[in-house]
């Protein structure tokens, strides 16, 4: 069976069989059915464990004492045994023609020669018959079949973005930040030690599925690495490939080793293949996500030349001083452009880019600002800060909910129609996003990334940039 097909089987399986399922809440086992039920998969649910008689259902799934006793095909199954027992169960799965499989069983090649010994016994069972993931892994989620083969019951309702972790609980706890700040997963996989499926494998199925924009990973070590780099180079012409690449210094290479059984190696060299094949480094999760956020909604600059639109002067320099730290340049507007916008800032504000609206009580002409200076030829993004809900709340105390809800909808969605009007990339800044989400999240809806600092919106405006230059320089 090729690669494509056990992945298809593992992310958009008919029927999953949980091997080692048993009643006891407090056990993997159990966790494993209850996430796959809540999580609203809708597939044939085997929970298999050699006591099936005693348990009779879990979460009201007949129980089935072995592979070979289920009635219907299995196209995935979860493996949840001890290590010593799993080659036997590889026997049951290749006799069942299961397509794919997901280990999450530990005590392999992250504890030595013996465990070792083991992993390769396994791999040999499977091999020419099925794939599967990890072992010492956390398990699966696909949007698209609804599944949640984890602990908990995590699944985006929609996404556009696959995400490859080696970390299990790390990653999953990332996969619970994504979808808070609004990047939805469409595809999750704790990938494990990767004995059999490898990191570059998971990245050339996602860049051939149509719902996946944006691949995503978090990295320990690469297996296979010439591979890995030979697949990004091919990808990333279509899709931005973004990673966390830890295990950077001594400890935390040695750290690495013992977790998942990675070799860390120099982040020199991981750095220059990152580069050289078009991958996206982020330095840790915050900036992960805002890096494919902002990658999601905003097209590319066609150059290096950024405007600012902001009431406030602090916030401005802020940005600029950024902005000039990714190689971008804030230049100065024309006299034309400028003649226009003191029609809408104020005589003590500035015109010339950054643009100063000050404490501008006027709520419309931010929107008119940032218009003029979108359609400069010259400018070829722009940042700018929201009004924000904690900022209109506190404009009009006196008013109530109902209507500041109203009001903050009003202005939002008056403030994209000037942002979109260009086929320019747009960032807002809204510092009290994180305390205050109502109005930020109007504006994301509408695929305009919001930021909470001027260093995070600048740094996404740098990527988009370093993105649309490297896109130039390979000729697409």
């Amino acid at each position: 069976m090729n690669t494509s097909e056990s992945l298809n089987a593992i992310f958009n399986p008919k029927s999953v069989a949980v091997i080692g399922a048993t009643a006891d809440t407090s056990k993997w086992g159990y966790m494993f059915v209850n996430a796959i039920k809540v999580g609203g998969y809708k597939g044939q649910v085997y929970p298999v464990n050699p006591k099936a008689a005693e348990i009779g259902n879990i979460l009201d799934f007949p129980v089935f004492p072995n592979l070979a006793s289920i009635p219907g095909p299995v196209d995935c199954a979860i493996v949840l045994v001890p290590s010593k027992i799993v080659p036997s169960v590889f026997t049951e799965m290749v006799d069942k023609k299961v397509k794919g499989a997901i280990v999450i069983t530990s005590g392999f090649g992250e504890t030595g020669e013996e465990g070792l010994k083991l992993i390769a016994d396994v791999k040999n069972r499977a091999a020419g018959n099925f794939r599967f993931v990890g072992p010492n892994c956390m398990g699966i989620s696909s949007s698209e079949s609804k599944l949640s083969a984890l602990m908990v019951p995590v699944v985006s309702e929609k996404g556009e973005v696959a995400f490859v972790s080696q970390s299990g609980g790390y990653g999953l706890q990332l996969l619970l930040r994504a979808n808070a700040m609004g990047v939805g997963i469409s595809r999750f996989v704790s990938s494990g030690n990767e004995t059999d499926l490898k990191g570059w494998e998971y990245c050339k199925y996602f860049a051939e599925d149509a719902e996946t924009k944006v691949i995503c990973m978090y990295i320990e070590g690469l297996k296979e690495g010439r591979k890995w780099y030979e697949s990004a180079k091919e990808i990333t012409p279509k899709k931005p490939i973004v990673v966390i690449k830890v295990g950077v210094t001594e400890a935390g290479g040695k750290a690495a080793a013992s977790h998942t059984g990675s070799i860390a190696g120099s982040d020199k060299v991981y750095d220059a293949a990152f580069k050289q094949a078009g991958v996206i480094r982020a330095q840790d999760a915050v900036e992960m996500f805002d890096f494919v956020k902002g990658l999601l909604f905003c097209p590319l600059p066609k150059g290096p030349n950024i405007g600012i639109v902001s009431n406030s002067g602090g916030v401005a320099v802020e940005t600029a001083d950024r902005l000039v730290s990714n190689n971008l340049n804030i230049p100065t507007l024309s006299p034309e452009a400028q003649e226009e916008l003191r029609s809408v800032v104020p005589a003590f504000g500035n015109t010339k880019n950054p643009v100063d609206m000050t404490a501008n009580l006027n709520i419309w002409n931010l929107g008119n600002a940032a218009e003029i200076v979108l359609k400069q030829p010259e400018i070829d993004g722009l940042i700018t800060i929201g009004l924000g809900t904690a900022m209109i709340k506190a404009m009009f105390p006196d008013v109530d909910q109902e209507t500041v809800t109203g009001l903050i909808k009003t202005i939002d969605n008056n403030l994209v129609k000037s942002y979109k009007k260009f086929d320019k990339p747009v960032i807002v800044i809204e510092p009290s996003a994180d305390a205050e989400p109502e109005s930020a999240k109007i504006i994301e809806s509408q695929r305009i990334p919001v930021y909470t600092t001027p260093e995070r919106a600048a740094d996404v405006m740098g990527v988009l940039y370093r993105r649309k230059q490297y896109l130039d320089k390979i000729g697409v």
